[in-house]
């Protein structure tokens, strides 16, 4: 089974792999991991058990601004 949806996933995978997220937060052993790609205006996400998955914004400002609320709602956690 793949853990891509498609191939969307896989590519924003492989940009997170090579290091070009520009945030990140979480962890896969803690509740998950996230990571924010402006460039796609993406948020891309990997629980512990491996699975990928990620959300599409308008702009980039609305992506950062969702990132923010992950990263606060984690810091609640």
């Amino acid at each position: 089974m793949n853990k891509f949806a498609d191939e969307t996933a896989e590519m924003l995978n492989d940009i997170a792999l090579n290091g070009f997220t520009d945030d990140q937060c979480g962890s896969v052993d803690e509740g998950g991991w996230y990571g924010l790609i402006l460039e796609h205006k993406a948020i891309i996400t990997e629980d512990s058990q491996g699975f990928f998955d990620y959300d599409i914004f308008d702009t980039e400002q609305i992506a950062r601004d969702q990132f923010n609320q992950i990263v606060e709602s984690l810091e609640q956690e």
